[in-house]
This record gives structure tokens, C-alpha cells and sequence, in this order.
């Protein structure tokens, strides 16, 4: 496909841009590691967990899936939720409030250095397919959003991420109740704990 400059609506330069993008996609993927073969065994396995068996229809239509309930979630102690009027009367005339509340045992922004603590720390335990338990996470506004809802629950470290979120991983989390979709979710190193 060439540039034609009477039909196009965007620059040379994007139109060069976006057939670069078409040819990659005719690209063959790259090959699968080790991780990433383990992820898609995993994923399967926690999915045929959660199945107790399928019920056809009599006339043809779409079979139901019959799902397995997990164990409830465990007890946590969580931090209580701040009212809205505590929050408006907390940030009065501060235009760099934080929308969660603060904690003096848990700074909101870590310095470079602190940073790089957390990364040597986990540098013992962090691996993919690691168990882990999420023991502590950041305030919320809104608690029905955010890693808080996790509280207490157990996962596997699904994938490492790199700078600038060296200190975060995301971590396949263990379904409970009801819950039928995986619950993949990046968390901060410092809020997890290995589970031996």
C-alpha cells in the first residue's frame, strides 16, 4: 500500500508509522520461554479446577458450564474506610492531598534508595511461580477498587516488572467464593510475603 496524498487523512510520517506496525503483525511470533509456557499451564489448570462439568442442551443450543465454588476468603484486618466529610476536612487548602488516607508507617512515595531496599530484600524470594500472601496495600477512596481487595489472599507471581516498576509484580491470585475470571493484579514487593 502506497501513500497517496489525495485520500489520505493522516502525515507521511503516521501513515509510515502505522504500515510499519501492519508488516510486524505479519511477523512470526517469537518464541515461547520457559515462563511463559509455565503462565499459559497454569491459567489452564486453575481453569479446569473451577469446572465441575458441562450440561448440554436438548435443542441444540449452547452447552452451560457448571462452575465449582472456592473456599471463602480469608479474615483480614482492614484499615477503615474514611468518610467523605473526614477526607474533605482532612485536604482543606491542600492542593497536593493524596485521595487515600495517610499513614505514618507506610510513605505514599518512596525515594530512590528506599526503592532499591525493597528490590535487594525480595531479591531472595522474588521468582515467577513463587506462592506469595498480599499482607498489606495502599489507602483507597473507594474500597470496592484497588489491590486492597486482595487482602489476605494467596497467589503465584505471575510476571516481574521492570524499571521504572521495579518494585511491583503482578500476581495471579487464588479465586475464592464465587469468582470465575483469573485476578491478575500489580502489587508493590513491599506488601507481599512469601508463602514456603
Amino acid at each position: 500500500m502506497r501513500y497517496d496524498p489525495r485520500k489520505a487523512t493522516t502525515s507521511p510520517e503516521e501513515f509510515a508509522e502505522l504500515m510499519a506496525l501492519v508488516r510486524r503483525a505479519d511477523e512470526a511470533p517469537r518464541p515461547q520461554t520457559d515462563d511463559d509456557l509455565w503462565r499459559a499451564t497454569y491459567a489452564e489448570e486453575q481453569r479446569q479446577r473451577r469446572v465441575v462439568g458441562y450440561q448440554q442442551d436438548l435443542f441444540e443450543s449452547k452447552a452451560t458450564t457448571h462452575f465449582r465454588r472456592n473456599r471463602a476468603a480469608p479474615d483480614w484486618d482492614r484499615p477503615p474506610v474514611e468518610a467523605i466529610e473526614q477526607k474533605l476536612e482532612r485536604i482543606k487548602g491542600d492542593p497536593f492531598a493524596t485521595f487515600g488516607p495517610p499513614r505514618s508507617d507506610r510513605p505514599s512515595i518512596l525515594s530512590a534508595d528506599e526503592r532499591a531496599a525493597i528490590v535487594r530484600k525480595a531479591g531472595n524470594w522474588l521468582a515467577v511461580r513463587q506462592r506469595v500472601r498480599l499482607v498489606d496495600a495502599p489507602g483507597s477512596v473507594d474500597p470496592a477498587f484497588g489491590i486492597q481487595r486482595f487482602l489476605g489472599r494467596a497467589g503465584v507471581v505471575w510476571r516481574l516488572c521492570g524499571a521504572p516498576f521495579a518494585d511491583h509484580c503482578y500476581v495471579f491470585f487464588d479465586p475464592v467464593g464465587a469468582e470465575r475470571t483469573a485476578k491478575i493484579e500489580m502489587a508493590e514487593l513491599r506488601d507481599l510475603e512469601p508463602v514456603r
